[in-house]
């Protein structure tokens, strides 16, 4: 765990921890992410990103991922691949917007 949130400039997407793990195994991806900022920041293959949710009035947690598109069954988008050692819980910065 970390206490400090990535670079500025880094994109940030907001993302359903609840919805992770769809590949089985040891999967810790995040499948559901905010469509929307998903086509504003033109997303590729591979690019990282900080992906985070809501975690009470004025906090976030989240973590940096990279960003791969998969099907899996009868999904097909992006899923956000976690980068160890980079989770974050704490304050909500200003530049983060969201739910």
């Amino acid at each position: 765990m970390t206490d400090r949130l990535p670079h500025e400039g880094t994109p940030c997407i907001e993302g359903d921890f609840n919805a992770c793990g769809w590949a089985g195994g040891d999967d810790r991806s995040i499948y559901v992410l905010d469509k929307p900022t998903l086509i504003r920041i033109g997303v590729e293959e591979g690019m990282l990103a900080f992906v985070w949710a809501n975690d009470g009035p004025g906090e976030i947690f989240g973590e940096m991922a990279a960003l791969e598109h998969v099907t899996l069954g009868a999904f097909t988008g992006w899923r956000a691949k976690p980068i160890p050692e980079t989770f974050y819980r704490g304050p909500k910065p200003p530049g983060i917007h969201g739910a």
